[in-house]
């Protein structure tokens, strides 16, 4: 039986990641979304619905996903994620080799199913990680969530390097590649979620009291009940009227974990352990900000307006970079697919890099400094509006792209890496719940920024004549909107971080 033995943590660690690897499908779509489009012949806007399938699986799916894990537990829901990302790989597979209908509403709903057996998949490795690792919630989430993040240059590297779209002599193999990668994703996904099902879950601390402790432990089998006595919270805890504690916020500590951030309609009640021969008494746990309250507290509604523009402008960004790169100028004799893995690949590394370089940072800077997580946030905010403004004012071919490519992923691995940490200072316990909530606003976001890049990029290729979009004009008025945006975003966090006065100093 596994329990929280360094072995065995960093073993349940290991196969966390490998679930993260895998359930990234969002990310893989760029690396054949273009060969889909161009073999159905879907309009921008058609492909804007299918290339953000994935990600609404992913974002919609969040209360149903948090349901499974909490009603059927983390191995079945694994297993029943296995069976979906297979299921919908597959679909899609057959469907560009020809043998099923190719409606792009057909190829959005397998998409949808492949995004949501990830989430749920994702879902349970940081549930997982947030019982396992409390201590540093901040830098294991960050690494899951970077791994995750490597799914697009793991996958578009195999793609590029042996699902080639062209035969040795320059011909194209007819999209057979494509069909091929299809069915090796469908495969490798479902092996990923499936394995490790039988390890992840919260590792129980077994711990056997001396004969001279202050107590008595009852044995049963294997588990043991050790009586620990807890002080009672203090009854003058300090709640403002805007629903901001005053009090510091979650201590990422081994010993007390679960005390969440607290809404305006939250009570602290002492924790009190009763003591009788032989009979161990649950203490009260306290309670946790979850549902309705989550959107009434400043810090919960400001998180989910920052997911909703962060990672909907971001995501829109990965989705569309083969159209974004076929409307540039590029260099004669070039291949665009490799072109277009290049940029999924480096924006998977900066993705990647920044989930678990500024989930590290949030720690230290909480544990260390007092600095709330939510002013890393607030500097990413700054570098989205920056990059946009990079990329409506300077791209003007592929190459100048790369640098607004690697703004772009570093500003939404920041997301993804610090908000899972946030959300769980909102109580562990309430964790997937939360969090399943939250991820309706990316899912919003995309789906809000994608219809408006495909709608504008259509009356663009119209004045045009062309069916496909030439220059700059395409996609600047998108992320001139995203820029606004992103400035509307940042007033809102700076509000938030006035009103429950984050801009103080609170060493813990």
């Amino acid at each position: 039986m596994l329990s929280r033995k360094p072995l065995h943590l960093a073993f349940s660690f290991v196969m966390a990641l490998v679930v993260a690897i895998v359930s990234g499908p969002q990310y893989i779509y760029p690396t054949y979304g273009t060969s889909l489009s161009a073999k159905f012949g879907w309009t921008a806007l058609e492909n804007s619905f299918v290339s953000t399938a994935c990600f609404v699986g992913v974002s919609f799916s969040g209360p149903l996903c948090s349901f499974l894990t909490e009603r059927f537990g983390i191995k079945i829901t694994l297993q029943l994620s296995a069976f979906f990302g297979f299921f919908g790989n597959f679909m899609l597979a057959q469907t560009y080799y020809g043998r099923l209908p190719s409606y792009f509403q057909l190829c959005a709903i397998y998409l949808v199913l492949t995004g949501f057996s990830s989430a749920a998949a994702y879902l349970c490795a940081l549930d997982s990680q947030s019982h396992n690792f409390r201590h540093h919630r901040g830098m294991t989430m960050g690494f899951t969530s970077a791994t995750l993040g490597l799914a697009g240059v793991v996958f578009s590297q195999i793609n590029d390097h042996f699902f080639k779209n062209q035969t040795s002599d320059g011909q194209d193999d007819g999209g057979q590649s494509t069909y091929q990668f299809l069915m090796f994703l469908s495969i490798v996904t479902s092996i990923g979620m499936l394995l490790p099902s039988f390890i992840l879950g919260p590792l129980p601390d077994l711990h056997q009291l001396s004969n001279n402790h202050n107590g008595k432990s009852i044995v049963h089998g294997d588990d043991t009940l050790v009586y620990q006595e807890i002080p009672s919270y203090s009854s003058d805890l300090d709640i403002d009227d805007d629903g901001c504690s005053s009090n510091p916020t979650l201590v990422d500590d081994d010993d007390q974990d679960d005390t969440p951030l607290l809404a305006n309609n939250m009570v602290y009640k002492p924790t009190n352990y009763a003591y009788e021969e032989n009979v161990a008494v649950e203490p009260y746990e306290p309670p946790t900000v979850s549902g309705l309250a989550l959107f009434t507290h400043p810090i919960g509604l400001t998180l989910f307006v920052a997911l909703f523009v962060v990672l909907g402008v971001g995501y829109v960004y990965l989705a569309s970079i083969g159209q974004i790169l076929q409307s540039l100028p590029t260099l004669q004799g070039s291949n665009p697919q490799h072109i277009r893995n290049t940029h999924v690949s480096i924006f998977s590394i900066a993705n990647c890099s920044a989930r678990a370089l500024f989930g590290t940072i949030s720690d230290v800077l909480k544990n260390k400094y007092g600095v709330h997580r939510l002013w890393v946030y607030w500097a990413g905010i700054i570098g989205l509006i920056v990059s946009q403004l990079y990329l409506v004012t300077f791209v003007s071919s592929s190459d100048t792209l790369i640098p607004c490519t690697i703004g772009m992923a570093l500003v939404y691995g920041l997301a993804f890496g610090i908000a899972p940490a946030a959300t769980a200072e909102f109580g562990t316990t309430a964790f997937a719940r939360n969090w399943g909530i939250l991820l309706f606003a990316p899912a919003l976001g995309s789906q809000l920024f994608n219809v408006m890049f495909g709608a504008l990029y259509d009356y663009e290729a119209e004045k045009q004549g062309v069916h496909i979009c030439q220059g700059t004009i395409c996609f600047k008025n998108t992320y001139l909107i995203g820029m606004v945006a992103g400035i509307l975003c940042l007033t809102m966090m700076t509000w938030t971080i006035v009103k429950c006065g984050l801009y103080k100093r609170r060493l813990i």
